[in-house]
């Protein structure tokens, strides 16, 4: 099972509370695996634009802020088309798709749990 470092810090953080009853956990969805980060990828900065499509050109539809996971599927050049790993910092919802400049994106690290 592979992790990444941001949702390993958010399981460790939650084993420090106190202990309650809490609901199954549910399977990640599929990742790409065609050249992309099988983890996902990190947002580096704050008020990075999550566009509607690959460049400056197109419209925003939203903010993201650091520490934000995305997931990539595609690119075209050097923007990546993704998906939002769970709700951003801004408040976009999880599942949100848009484009990003790669440049703001760092690999998620992942984390081997036997």
């Amino acid at each position: 099972m592979m992790i990444s470092s941001t949702a390993l810090a958010a399981l460790l953080t939650a084993a420090a509370a106190p202990t309650t009853l809490a609901a199954p956990a549910q399977a990640a969805p599929a990742r790409a695996s065609s050249g992309f980060n099988t983890c996902g990828y990190d947002v580096t900065t704050n008020g990075v634009n999550l566009r509607s499509g690959a460049g400056t050109k197109h419209t925003s539809r939203g903010l993201l802020r650091r520490g934000d996971t995305v997931d990539a599927d595609r690119s075209s050049g050097d923007w990546y088309r993704v998906t939002l790993s769970q709700r951003s910092g801004s408040g976009l919802a999880e599942g949100t798709t848009g484009w990003v400049h790669k440049k703001y994106l760092r690999p998620s690290v992942c984390t081997q749990l036997d």
